[in-house]
């Protein structure tokens, strides 16, 4: 199989070639996908669909308006005299993921997939750098050219040649899977994708170097997600309303539910939106923790989000959730606080990755994976955050990587604490 480039060394040589990244990051997905199997059985995917999906993603990067960026390549593939004349910077598609849209249409369609959901998968998976465009029902084409023939490269057949490879490797997906813009799994299909892609595209959990004798591809992405702090919490079971929420300096003094929160418990008891209201003091704080617990150690829910409309409220909560996670999950390094003034509060946690000078001189998904894990924006993805109701509110407008918060929050309950104190922008959203 011919050798296209998807990552550049430092020095800008080619790295990582298109088939190796598209693997790792499809081992990834997959593995990020088994650590919510509710969320799949939810969904009706398996995980291995899951990364035959997701591997796709950079598929566009064989492409002529992608491979011209490495001078280097085109030298060692005597292409460099060639892309000048033919005006490849001009005249060629150079966003890879415009690319990608339209060749996993393709593919998709080749492959008995109706055309909704192909249409509907391809454009996600062709919009892991954060922008969507619009699907297209008789296939997405890119306003520049994907092909041209002087360089004696087939194109076309080179991606679906890699396609094809990539499906046989992950066993490929149902062509009866059924997702258009209003199936909820079409949104987390698209955060996981670009999450899984910001963590393979780092060197630091998958060296280019070596790859031809590299055969534990899955222990290397089993590794990365562990380092990153993915993985199941360990809960303590069967704790009463006392063992949660008592004074740890008098612990004789019995704490009992009121009616409110027992009311509560007994109907928070699965997915859904739910509404309670009672005056100050009646302990509505305890009431959601109460149940969110209940859905935690049930298994119908992976963590705990808890949104309020102002930093002060939330630095405030954030000191009572660490108590109460430091009941339920010991652990479990507490909650992550986010809002824009956060690191004032926050500690470092297991999910994240520090950014080094190499990454700095990077303008790819290593780069923006580590300015996502490395800033304030990670609690939503670690299994309980604390922060201000908008950070899981840009999941709702056209922000960029706006699918990552819905991929993020999937699967947890999400608290909206003094929702009356919302303005008309906010609470309209």
């Amino acid at each position: 199989m011919a050798y296209f480039w998807a990552k550049t060394t430092i020095d800008g040589k080619p790295g990582i070639s298109v088939y190796d990244h598209m693997l790792d990051v499809g081992c990834v997905a997959r593995y990020l996908a088994e650590m919510s199997p509710e969320i799949l059985a939810h969904f009706h995917l398996l995980a291995t669909e899951v990364g035959s999906l997701v591997a796709l993603h950079d598929i566009g990067k064989i492409s002529p308006g992608f491979q011209l960026k490495c001078e280097v390549w085109l030298e060692e593939n005597g292409l460099l005299k060639i892309a000048r004349n033919g005006c490849w910077d001009n005249e060629m598609e150079s966003d890879h993921g415009k690319v990608s849209h339209s060749a996993v249409q393709k593919f998709l369609a080749r492959k008995g997939f109706a055309g909704r959901t192909a249409k509907f998968l391809s454009a996600i998976l062709g919009a892991h750098h954060g922008r969507l465009n619009s699907p297209n029902d008789r296939g997405y084409m890119p306003r520049r050219g994907i092909v041209e023939t002087s360089s004696g490269i087939d194109w076309d057949a080179e991606r679906l040649k890699n396609a094809e490879q990539i499906w046989e490797y992950f066993g490929g997906c149902k062509p009866g899977l059924e997702l258009d813009d209003e199936t909820p799994a079409l949104w987390w299909l698209a955060g996981l994708t670009t999450v899984a892609d910001w963590i393979g595209s780092n060197e630091r959990f998958f060296p280019p170097e070596d790859r031809d004798g590299l055969k534990d591809i899955t222990g290397l992405a089993q590794k990365a997600l562990s380092d990153l702090g993915f993985q199941k919490t360990k809960l303590v079971s069967d704790l009463s309303f006392h063992d949660l929420f008592h004074d740890a300096k008098r612990p004789e003094n019995r704490w009992t539910p009121n009616e409110m929160q027992e009311k509560t418990l007994s109907v928070v008891n699965g997915p859904g939106v739910y509404v309670v209201e009672a005056p100050m003091g009646m302990g509505k704080t305890e009431a959601a923790l109460w149940a969110a617990y209940q859905l935690l150690v049930a298994g119908k829910a992976n963590g705990i989000y808890f949104a309020l409309p102002t930093q002060a409220t939330s630095n405030r909560i954030h000191l009572r959730m660490n108590e109460f996670l430091g009941r339920i999950a010991p652990a479990a390094q507490g909650s992550r606080l986010i809002h824009g003034n956060s690191w004032l509060m926050d500690k470092e946690s297991s999910l994240t990755i520090s950014a080094t000078d190499a990454d700095e001189k990077r303008d790819d998904d290593a780069r923006i994976g580590v300015t996502w894990f490395s800033s304030s924006k990670r609690a939503l993805i670690a299994p309980f955050g604390v922060g201000t109701v908008d950070q899981a509110l840009l999941g709702v407008v056209a922000a960029k990587h706006f699918f990552v918060r819905h991929f993020a929050l999937a699967g947890k309950v999400v608290i909206l604490d003094e929702v009356h104190s919302y303005d008309l922008y906010t609470g309209t959203l």
